[in-house]
Formats: structure tokens, sequence, C-alpha cells
């Protein structure tokens, strides 16, 4: 009968823990940042928690309008890696991350793309 209780207890605790996961709409917090670029341009970064690690994400804007995104990270090569290019035109043509489609198979990396794009912009205001 204690067994049983330990692994209902186990259990338990594995379940909590699952729980307090990865929350990849938001992107992490760590050096943000806002810096003056060339006549009429501000930068903006931001860091996210993608699905292989840290992206740190540099936006230019000239006005309110994307003028580059830069975009250090980790991601797989094959998925997360592929996804990343799309994401930034896909961004830069949308002026935003309004109406951007994640990439399919790569939901953990466009969502903190997405994250730390639209925090990046915040920042650079």
């Amino acid at each position: 009968m204690t067994n049983i209780k330990k692994y209902a207890a186990v259990a338990a605790l594995a379940l909590a823990l699952t729980a307090c996961g990865n929350k990849t709409e938001e992107a992490a917090p760590a050096d943000n940042a806002a810096s003056t670029a060339t006549s009429g341009e501000v930068v903006g970064e931001a860091t996210g928690q993608g699905y292989g690690g840290e992206m740190k994400v540099t936006v230019t804007l000239d006005g309110e309008t994307i003028k580059d995104i830069q975009v250090d990270h980790k991601e797989t090569e094959d998925v997360g890696g592929k996804a990343v290019p799309e994401l930034v035109e896909a961004i830069k043509a949308a002026n935003g991350t309004d109406g951007v489609e994640n990439v399919s198979g790569a939901t953990v990396t466009s969502e903190a793309l997405k994250a730390a794009v639209d925090e990046a912009i915040a920042n650079a205001k």
C-alpha cells in the first residue's frame, strides 16, 4: 500500500513540474536594450528562448518601419534553422508579427522569435 502512495506522489510531482515548463509565447527578459543607429534609425534588442536555446534578436527601425532583423540562434539546422529566415522575411514584409503564421514543425522557434521581435520593437521605442 505504501508503494502505491509513493508512486502516486512521484507521478503528481512529475505532473506538477511538467506544468512549470517553458512558455514559448514569452521572450526571456535577459539582455534587452535599445540604442541609436544611423540618422533616424533606432535599434532594439531582446532575447527569447527557442527550441535550441537562447535567441538574441536585434531589430532596426526607421520610424515605424522595420528595416532589418538579425537573429543569433542555436536552432536545429533542418527545422528551426530553416524557419528563422522564413519568419524574418515574413515579419519584415508584414512590418511586424501580426498575422505572421508559425512555421509548421517549428512552433517553439516561431513563437519565441515573434515574441522576441515584439519585445525588441518595444525596447527600440
